[in-house]
């Protein structure tokens, strides 16, 4: 069959077509700016909950410039509103950063929804340019959690421990994200769930620094939309004077276990004098040890329930005598020349050379190691954020992760470190806070400001 030839009219117009189909596919190929195929990336916030008081952070950003942008909302009624646009002349604005708010004039309803559309400066799409279309919902929870304090101690005495139980309940389930009490000074104090499984109740110990000279805490519950309520602990605060200590530096002891212990630390290499290995030991030397026992004192299991929190009177030492009271403020001197100054964070106990050294309770081997001047160190974990500690020893007879039973035998009392006699140096620790051991070591008191409390606290809960 024969087949004409084309119009040379048509011919050229064919042509024309594949050029330009040619030309715009060399373009997209060496990618110059103007004809850059990258839609608008567009980020915002994502998270479950809004309390509509934090702004919700949105970034637009494209390499060829935004041409314009659209935001709307819905507020929860079902009816979009247009929040904000813009268009822009020039392709200048690569990056737009905002804070989203609701307009305080508008309903607020249990949701919203924020939708954004954005568009470049880009010659592709047949120079309409790229565009990008996103939406983010979110839960709308403007209500604070509610704490309520169920039980604590009715005092608490500087350098002392009290303990509090307390609920915290949310409209919302599972919606609470923090739970810490903290201190005037920032200290935080982490509780744990109490007594029944759903984590509406908790409980924890509280310590008042003995360097602090007031005290005040409160609850604080935070939600996930970042609601936060908080309610003040009233406990009665009860003063307690510690013992000053002027302490006059022999050249034996400053030529002997403080020379030996001043050249752990590089500042030992810039001086031979022994007042300045003294002032090395008791300030560089020692806060590095304090630092180390704050950090495995401040553990916490946030997550482990506590049913119960009954302890024996702490006896670490038999037929004991204390030579060294907690909280002593020793000022040091040098030929009548102020050296340098400690608070003495324990209790110091004595008894025969080598004296076995007892659990009184319970606990877990969590540190078993030479610690500077406290020498060789037991620390022992007994829940709640309460540990104790055990300082000096001669030797050790159990190793870290051990659960110790009640009444064994953990180690024999020494002079390592910075002792120059055999004793055990006795500490309390509340989540990381030295506190009075004579405290823990006395029946009664125990009874009325630690277990009562706690027993309290499970009836009034199992009422409700």
């Amino acid at each position: 069959m024969y087949i004409p030839d084309p119009p040379k009219q048509k011919k050229k117009i064919g042509r024309k077509i594949l050029l330009a189909i040619l030309i715009i596919w060399g373009i997209s190929k060496i990618e110059l700016p103007i004809f850059e195929s990258n839609p608008p990336q567009i980020e915002i916030d994502k998270f479950e909950y809004w309390n509509l008081q934090k702004p919700i952070n949105l970034t637009i950003y494209d390499e060829s410039g935004i041409r314009d942008y659209e935001i709307t909302m819905d507020n929860g009624d079902g009816e979009l509103f247009k929040y904000d646009s813009k268009t822009f002349e020039t392709p200048d604005h690569k990056k737009i950063e905002l804070n989203i708010t609701m307009p305080k004039e508008k309903k607020h309803s249990t949701y919203a929804t924020i939708f954004v559309k954005a568009t470049d400066f880009s010659n592709w799409h047949f120079f309409k340019g790229n565009k990008s279309e996103i939406q983010e919902s979110y839960i709308v929870d403007r209500q604070k959690p509610i704490i309520s304090i169920i039980a604590a101690s009715y005092g608490i005495r500087r350098g002392g421990v009290a303990v509090v139980i307390f609920k915290v309940d949310d409209k919302r389930a599972n919606s609470i994200s923090d739970v810490y009490i903290e201190t005037q000074k920032g200290k935080k104090f982490i509780p744990q769930p109490f007594f029944k499984e759903g984590g509406k109740y908790y409980i924890s110990l509280l310590a008042w620094p003995i360097n602090d000279i007031s005290f005040k805490a409160n609850i604080v519950a935070k939600d996930k939309a970042g609601n936060v309520a908080t309610n003040f602990i009233n406990l009665y605060l009860k003063e307690k004077q510690y013992r000053r200590s002027t302490i006059h530096l022999k050249d034996s002891f400053l030529s002997g276990k403080v020379s030996a212990l001043a050249q752990r630390s590089e500042k030992s290499q810039e001086t031979d004098s022994l007042t300045d290995y003294f002032k090395i030991v008791n300030e560089d030397i020692r806060k590095e040890n304090e630092d180390l026992i704050y950090k495995i004192t401040s553990q916490v299991d946030k997550y482990k329930l506590i049913s119960d929190f009954k302890m024996y009177p702490f006896r670490p030492l038999k037929g004991y005598a204390p030579v060294a009271s907690f909280g002593d403020h020793r000022k040091y001197y040098y030929d009548e020349e102020f050296v340098s100054e400690a608070f003495h964070m324990g209790l110091d106990l004595a008894s025969i050379k080598h004296a076995p050294i007892i659990l009184s309770n319970r606990g877990e081997i969590v540190f078993n190691e030479d610690n500077g001047v406290y020498g060789t160190t037991i620390i022992v974990s007994h829940g709640l954020g309460f540990y104790t500690l055990y300082s000096h020893c001669s030797s050790i007879r159990v190793q870290v992760g051990d659960l110790i039973d009640r009444g064994s035998t953990i180690a024999n009392s020494g002079k390592t470190g910075l002792a120059l006699g055999d004793h055990l140096h006795f500490g309390v620790y509340v989540q990381g806070i030295p506190v009075r051991p004579e405290e823990w070591m006395d029946k009664k008191w125990m009874k009325n400001n630690i277990t009562d409390v706690i027993e309290t606290a499970k009836k009034l809960i199992e009422r409700n």
